[in-house]
């Protein structure tokens, strides 16, 4: 796999760039491409998550959204571009002074300081929920199984849902497996965390249970990007709204600027559709 330029030349480039505290977002996306076969999904996208930010991206189906979570946190790897974590390139580390691709566990330690919350929950549904939420934290970060599970149980009842812990998957409702699905990614104590369409699966009547947990984290100060149709929690929640369409970033400002003066007529034409 190729890395695309320019990377620091040496890992005090990034301390010192990391020592500058604010002026280096949690997230950076620098560049970023990514093509399946003969389709370029996504398009030079760039973008900057601040700590403590919320950054809803909107847009049609097919825009490129998804595939730009996976890229964030390494599920895919970008053809080309950079992707940063607290100045740290994903899927990268020093060795002295050469950046090498990370080996598997190294990967996935990386990995878990980004939540991921997908569309269909992805829960082990053969596990109670206790043992969903407990299983990172015992294997990837490695602590004792009962400082793990009384942390599971303090974040089961941030979700609501302390008196499910014995229960399996299948006896859960949607909404409740997607709020599950939030602690098992809240357990890894990520610096950030990813949503992917999180109500996309969901009955219209559990879609709230859902957005009220994800407003909880945001009040907070849980840095999050969101990936969305909800317009009126991206409208309500979001410090910035990031509007994609056929692999780019077509327009990206506050709520206020981009769903009351949108300045993009394709932006004005998605808008028009969805609210």
């Amino acid at each position: 796999m190729t890395m695309v330029q320019p990377l620091p030349a040496a890992p005090g480039a990034l301390m010192s760039a990391k020592s500058t505290s604010a002026a280096v977002p949690l997230l950076r996306v620098e560049g970023v491409n990514k093509s399946f076969g003969t389709h370029h999904v996504l398009k030079d996208v760039s973008l900057d998550v601040r700590l403590g930010q919320v950054q809803c991206v909107i847009g049609p189906s097919g825009s490129g959204k998804s595939t730009l979570l996976r890229c964030i946190n390494w599920l895919e790897v970008p053809d080309s571009g950079n992707i940063y974590l607290e100045g740290q390139p994903m899927g990268f580390c020093w060795s002295g002074d050469r950046l090498r691709e990370m080996k598997a566990r190294e990967l996935a330690t990386s990995r878990g300081q980004m939540g991921m919350v997908f569309q269909n929950f992805n829960l082990f549904p053969h596990r109670r929920v206790l043992e969903n939420v407990i299983e990172g934290p015992i294997i990837v970060r490695g602590i004792d199984r009962k400082v793990a599970e009384r942390e599971a149980m303090e974040l089961l009842d941030r979700v609501g849902l302390t008196d499910k812990a014995r229960a399996f998957p299948d006896q859960l409702s949607g909404g409740q497996q997607q709020r599950v699905a939030i602690a098992r990614s809240l357990a890894m104590k990520p610096k950030l965390m990813l949503f992917d369409e999180p109500t996309s699966a969901l009955d219209p009547e559990l879609v709230g249970e859902v957005l009220d947990v994800m407003r909880a984290l945001a009040d907070d100060g849980m840095t999050m990007v969101v990936v969305t149709h909800e317009m009126k929690f991206a409208r309500d929640v979001a410090d910035r709204v990031v509007f994609m369409d056929e692999g780019r970033i077509e327009e990206a400002g506050s709520p206020a600027e981009i769903f009351g003066a949108p300045q993009r007529e394709r932006t004005r034409a998605f808008l028009g559709r969805v609210q």
